[in-house]
């Protein structure tokens, strides 16, 4: 018997996740899809937890967001999200986020890995995750495929070491800390406006210890900007990501 694969998260936008405007910033955003994912796989029987006991983990590839509306300070949203569909080693999970009126006020698909922790390798999808069957409960959203454009030019540069904080649960930096780098990069002007879509992909993994250079250019047309992240010790491509932005409403 098929099984449902779906699930609602509720979350209240809580002061130490907006911005200058009051609203939710995008990596908090991003933090609520994640914990939503994870109840979810909670239920299903497929958590981190129990990846972790078989000597695995779930990994991010890649993780495309369009924000129609950022919630307010205080206010109440529903993430939904389910197991939208499977492409070889590749998972992937669509997300929703509501307001307490069910206005969509954005969304997301995200592509998903498994990893063996101790080799620090990808492997293939393990029986007890391809046993349960993808029938997703709501219109699967187009697949996050295809090569991002590439940063030509640099014009704005960082480097940020690694610190203790900056590490997950699978000791490697966590996912939102180098989505807040990517952006951190970019001028006052640029993120002063209202950030619209994010594409990003994350390549490789870093650790404690590591320096990160975050560089970020114009992109093919007015408001898109690219990004790329690299380690300052190999010069190995982690992360990269496209961002559009427009202009804020008075």
């Amino acid at each position: 018997m098929a099984e449902a694969t779906g699930g609602e998260s509720r979350f209240t936008v809580r002061s130490s996740e907006i911005d200058y405007q009051g609203l939710a910033t995008m990596p908090a955003l991003v933090s609520y899809m994640q914990e939503a994912a994870w109840e979810n796989t909670v239920t299903l029987g497929i958590s981190m937890y129990e990846l972790l006991a078989q000597g695995l983990t779930w990994v991010l590839q890649r993780m495309r967001i369009e924000m129609f509306r950022y919630p307010k300070h205080t206010e109440s949203i529903t993430v939904k999200t389910w197991a939208s569909g499977r492409e070889k080693v590749f998972l992937h999970r669509d997300f929703r986020i509501y307001s307490a009126e069910r206005e969509l006020l954005g969304q997301a698909t995200s592509v998903w890995l498994v990893m063996d922790i101790v080799k620090r390798q990808l492997v293939p999808v393990p029986d007890f995750i391809m046993a349960h069957e993808i029938v997703p409960d709501s219109e699967p959203l187009p697949f996050a495929k295809g090569k991002l454009p590439q940063l030509q030019e640099a014009v704005y540069e960082q480097q940020m070491p690694v610190r203790w904080h900056d590490i997950d649960l699978n000791r490697h930096v966590t996912n939102t800390r180098y989505l807040q780098w990517a952006l951190d990069t970019l001028p006052v002007k640029v993120l002063e406006q209202q950030l619209s879509e994010t594409d990003i992909i994350f390549r490789a993994e870093s650790i404690l210890g590591d320096t990160i250079m975050s560089a970020a250019g114009a992109g093919e047309a007015p408001g898109t900007y690219l990004h790329k992240l690299s380690s300052k010790e190999t010069g190995k491509e982690l992360v990269q990501a496209r961002t559009v932005w427009r202009m804020v409403e008075s």
